[in-house]
């Protein structure tokens, strides 16, 4: 067993050689930074001899796993190792030589396996210590390959505007930690100073009333609308409180009134607050609730999924409004009295309501003279409205810039509403029904209705009502270019 020993004694001076290179102190990979870094030629020597040492350990190994396993144990004795023979005296001396060799290999082996799992211990270490290195080496790597990287060299005016298009893609963004603008700042010191100068990123915000009541969330709102600087602002607030004391009201009308004033676009949704959107003495073109005006608006939706009132009146003029959208799934609305608005500057409006009278309808389209797309629901008219609709001249109402018009009608009203419109610049018209076929189509005022508008018309779509199927002839003669859609 000479070569057993010769073999692993050289196997363990190429371990402790290759080890004695992983040690700290001389690791090529450090943790202390040095001005001048090892050169090439040095570093190409010491991988060298690694895999050099390395390369030998291998073969070292292969030289011993290519010995064969003892396994030819026979003697002539071994056949009678489950029966009753008896030795004599000159078999006991064979037997006993026997057994001191098998006691000379049992030490030799437990000597190589003691050497061995020693060796496999120093070897896991080495591999740790390996891994270790890769490790700290692709850190190293990844970290310089980023100095070098070109988004270091991005302006940060193109930075803050890439930042920008990361924000979400709702109008409105809520604050939150693990979304932009403020994930932006948790990057890096240069990222968070770009995003923090950056106004875009800030001049968005959905409010909660509830939280509104809290000292620190108003702060924190205050400090992330500070950083929009003078931009206008997109904000919805979201009221969830129900009946508030007087006290906890004024207080946060008060906080949200400066901020109705820098807003752009507003979206107020849930029960009015009294003197904020709905004051009483409240009217178009007056200054009231202690704000002169809303300069930038130009934007509002105000919608509410419960109330038996709806009040909205601006707190003073907003010369660049021109887009509506009001709403109450509960409610009727049956007249103009509490909507303050700057009707002739509109040029988009949606109304949704349980009921909506057709004179009203009629009267909105009477004052929005600069209306292009209008979107209604529910129409309705009752027996007295209907016999009002009547007294109207046909095309009494002369509108010249509507290009799409949507309405759902739920009870009558719709033949009187097309009879008393004429819209020359119509060019889509899209009517629902709310029931299915149970309202008739009011085909003889449409046809009228088409002949006094002229062929702008390029679009019709009927839903929950087939019975307009029999007329797509009469109606492809009446205007050539309609497409007619039924849904």
């Amino acid at each position: 067993m000479g070569w057993n020993r010769t073999l692993f004694t050289e196997s363990v001076v190429a371990r402790d050689h290759l080890t004695s290179k992983f040690q700290p102190a001389s690791c090529v990979v450090t943790s202390s930074f040095t001005t001048t870094p090892p050169t090439p030629t040095l570093m190409e020597t010491q991988m060298m001899d690694d895999m050099v040492a390395l390369a030998k350990l291998d073969s070292l190994l292969d030289e011993c796993l290519a010995q064969p396993i003892i396994s030819d144990l026979e003697t002539p004795y071994s056949q009678y190792d489950s029966t009753n023979f008896v030795p004599a005296p000159r078999d006991i001396a064979y037997i006993d030589e026997v057994l001191r060799q098998r006691h000379a290999q049992l030490i030799n082996i437990s000597y190589q396996l003691s050497i061995a799992q020693s060796a496999f211990w120093k070897l896991e270490a080495l591999q740790t210590r390996l891994e270790q290195s890769l490790s700290h080496v692709r850190l190293s790597a990844i970290s310089h390959k980023a100095l070098t990287s070109p988004v270091r060299r991005i302006p940060p005016e193109v930075l803050g505007e890439i930042f920008y298009h990361c924000l979400p893609t709702a109008p409105y963004v809520t604050p939150r930690d693990v979304e932009s603008p403020m994930v932006l700042t948790q990057v890096c010191r240069h990222w968070r100073a770009v995003a923090m100068s950056t106004p875009r990123l800030w001049a968005s915000i959905t409010l909660h009333v509830d939280l509104a009541t809290e000292e620190g969330y108003r702060s924190m709102c205050e400090a992330w609308l500070g950083r929009a600087k003078s931009l206008p602002l997109a904000m919805r607030v979201l009221n969830d409180l129900d009946n508030p004391d007087p006290s906890t009201q004024a207080h946060i009308v008060n906080w949200l009134r400066p901020l109705l004033m820098r807003c752009r676009d507003f979206w107020w949704h849930g029960p009015a607050l009294d003197s904020l959107l709905d004051s009483d003495d409240a009217a178009l073109g007056t200054v009231t609730c202690g704000v002169s005006s809303t300069p930038y608006l130009t934007r509002l939706h105000v919608t509410s999924h419960r109330g038996n009132t709806y009040a909205v009146r601006l707190p003073g003029p907003a010369p660049y409004l021109h887009s509506a959208f009001l709403q109450c799934a509960t409610l009727h609305f049956p007249s103009l009295d509490n909507i303050h608005l700057p009707w002739p500057q509109l040029t988009e409006l949606n109304l949704h309501f349980a009921l909506l009278d057709s004179t009203v309808l009629l009267q909105i389209l009477s004052l929005c003279t600069s209306l292009r797309f209008l979107t209604v629901s529910c129409l309705c008219a009752d027996s007295d409205q209907l016999a009002l609709l009547r007294t109207l001249r046909a095309g009494a109402i002369h509108h010249t810039t509507l290009r799409r018009f949507e309405m759902r009608v739920i009870r009558h009203g719709l033949g009187a509403v097309l009879d008393a419109l004429t819209a020359p610049a119509l060019e889509e018209l899209d009517i629902g029904f709310c029931y299915r076929e149970r309202d008739p189509w009011p085909h003889t005022e449409f046809v009228e209705f088409v002949k006094r508008s002229g062929s702008a018309l390029r679009k019709l779509i009927v839903r929950q009502n087939k019975s307009v199927a029999r007329h797509l002839v009469e109606y492809g003669a009446l205007a050539p270019g309609l497409a007619v859609t039924m849904r």
